[in-house]
């Protein structure tokens, strides 16, 4: 049973990856680390209360938002090397959101 206060540093964390995930579209790497370590502090009483399968939508969420900082890099890319790097790593992300969005969806169909 969540209580009041778990709602709210379940809404505050939820607040954070969305700052996060803006400060990786405008490529922002001070206020991103800034906002990971703050998510560092959150982590250990948020990992309590999660479920496996809101650790899954954690991890999607994580991925997505370093699919869009590097899908942000690949068009800023001056070099065809730079765009092979940001193409292969894309491919990883890619990869990895397929097999976390196969276990969500098998976990809920438990």
């Amino acid at each position: 049973m969540n209580t009041k206060s778990d709602c709210g540093v379940s809404l505050q964390i939820d607040d954070y990856l969305d700052l996060l995930h803006f400060a990786i579209q405008i490529q922002d790497q001070e206020w991103q680390q800034s906002l990971i370590h703050q998510l560092k502090i959150f982590q250990p009483a948020a990992e309590q209360q999660r479920t496996p399968e809101e650790e899954l939508w954690t991890r999607l969420d994580y991925i997505n938002s370093k699919l869009t900082g590097l899908c942000n890099q690949l068009h800023a890319a001056h070099t065809q090397d730079e765009r092979d790097k940001c193409k292969e790593r894309i491919g990883l992300l890619q990869s990895q959101r397929l097999e976390v969005a196969h276990k969500i969806k098998w976990a809920s169909r438990r």
